[in-house]
């Protein structure tokens, strides 16, 4: 694994080990295979400050599922959890056999209940408040969605791309800000690709696009974004 990219943060910093490290698993992102969030979690070991957290987007993933499998909410909701639960259980089963015992007891497993506090799902309805009140800040979100679908062969109809906008609002502040989980304030995360949502964080991060949303979410320090693979 090697560091690609850093925003928010420094490399100084990082070296330092100043940055406690969270590992955020994409449900629906194919890269993410046990071997490669191992090799993740053993990366982020070295750096981090303390604990690693090790968390999967699970309850937002059921957006995914909503709109590309057609199937109703709580039936997507269920279905995301349980693959999270599958995913999580693979990877600590393969830490046992692969990672040390002092290696394993930094670890802290979360699913995304686990960091969705108070102040986290006010932040979200925030943001669902601007995407429909704000018709810049809604354009913004649906042309980033636009990117994503454009190479997969298949129609999506406006309500779809709307829908799958709020997956974006749904990760936007945990990307933002340093929010905690399980009790543990994670200052930085690994993902293996740059791109246009992390670029959307760092510039709110600066105060450069959506000004107000930086005033509303980063409420601590700006969290880190670290492009390793």
């Amino acid at each position: 694994m090697e560091l690609h990219r850093i925003r928010g943060g420094t490399k100084e910093a990082l070296e330092s080990k100043e940055y406690t490290i969270g590992v955020g698993i994409s449900l629906g992102n194919k890269w993410f295979t046990t071997e490669n969030i191992i090799a993740l979690i053993r990366w982020s070991l070295s750096y981090t400050r303390r604990e690693v957290v090790v968390y999967v987007a699970d309850a937002i993933h059921a957006i995914n599922i909503e709109v590309r499998n057609g199937r109703s909410k709580g039936s997507s909701s269920r279905l995301a959890r349980q693959k999270g639960k599958k995913v999580l259980d693979e990877i600590k089963k393969e830490a046992e056999k692969v990672l040390s015992t002092k290696e394993r007891e930094k670890i802290v497993y979360a699913t995304w209940d686990d960091l969705a506090t108070e102040n986290y799902k006010e932040h979200v309805n925030y943001l669902y408040d601007l995407y429909s009140a704000n018709p810049e800040f809604k354009s913004h979100i649906t042309s980033i969605v636009q990117n994503w679908i454009s190479g997969e062969g298949k129609h999506f109809n406006e309500k779809e791309i709307d829908h799958l906008g709020t997956y974006i609002l749904e990760e936007l502040p945990e990307m933002i800000a340093r929010v905690p989980i399980k009790g543990v304030v994670y200052d930085a995360n690994v993902y293996p690709f740059d791109g246009e949502i992390s670029k959307l964080a760092e510039d709110i991060q600066l105060g450069t696009l959506f000004p107000k949303i930086k005033e509303v979410l980063l409420d601590t320090e700006p969290k880190v974004f670290l492009e390793v693979r």
